[in-house]
């Protein structure tokens, strides 16, 4: 009885957590649709006003190209470069191995401010200019922690004696990854293309010490905009980012499994 009843307290617990983190994402969907001038809530009335104000605005259309470039460059270069470490760290055992697990995966327990700052700090000392090719950096050493993460755990569910039998049979290392390896491994690659394309997609917080005025990504635009104005346009802006990550952990849901990535199942 006792275990029955602490059962329904963390599924009542559980249900208040997810109401609590759903509901901001609602009132902001829901809020983008209003008709009014400024922000309130529930809205007077329906209206797509606010979708068209934002594709009247090159400013806004300009951070979307950018964003985009950035975050299709980084999701590349983080999954390529993830992978290559996960076989590394997964297949071969090497002196230093899980020294050089622990560097991977620092970035991910690095506040990205802390981690935004030293990077400016090193631009400065070597007079680096910030623009598009060092926000892609800053993106893909975020992003490559994520990348190797996805591609273990598809490597973890690899028997290594399928890729030992090609090998005996005369298969290069080159022809065993790209034609045993590589299949089997292919949906967590697609889930770690899509998982660091909109993490890089949002990233803010280190974003905004290497982005300039050139290279301005939507994110960083959208937290100067609601700095100096308070209009439902950045509603409208948010709502099509949360479309975009939904769509993202669909599509990483039915590759790999988010339950399996985070090892749930």
């Amino acid at each position: 009885m006792i275990p029955q009843l602490w059962r329904r307290i963390l599924g009542l617990i559980t249900l208040v957590a997810c109401i609590f983190s759903v509901t901001p994402v609602v009132v902001t969907v829901a809020e983008s649709f209003t008709s009014s001038d400024y922000i309130v809530f529930p809205p007077p009335g329906l209206s797509i006003k606010w979708y068209v104000e934002f594709l009247k605005r090159p400013e806004f259309v300009n951070s979307v190209v950018i964003s985009t470039t950035i975050a299709v460059a980084a999701c590349v270069l983080a999954t390529t470069l993830g992978t290559a470490s996960a076989i590394a760290l997964t297949r071969y055992d090497f002196v230093g191995r899980k020294a050089f697990q622990s560097f991977f995966m620092a970035p991910m327990s690095l506040p990205g401010i802390i981690f935004g700052l030293a990077l400016l700090q090193s631009l400065t000392h070597y007079g680096i200019p910030r623009n598009i090719v060092t926000v892609t950096i800053a993106h893909v050493i975020i992003t490559v922690p994520f990348a190797i993460r996805f591609v273990t755990v598809a490597l973890v569910g690899i028997d290594p004696n399928v890729e030992r039998a090609g090998q005996s049979l005369g298969a290069s290392p080159i022809r065993t990854f790209w034609n045993i390896t590589f299949p089997l491994i292919r949906p967590g690659v697609v889930a770690s293309l899509v998982f660091t394309f909109i993490l890089s997609f949002d990233e803010v917080a280190a974003t905004l010490f290497v982005s300039s005025p050139e290279a301005t990504t939507l994110p960083v635009r959208i937290f100067a905009y609601i700095d100096q104005n308070y209009d439902p346009l950045v509603t409208s802006v948010s709502s099509l980012l949360v479309l975009v990550a939904i769509c993202a952990l669909a599509l990483i849901e039915r590759n790999i499994g988010v339950g399996r990535l985070f090892g749930l199942r």
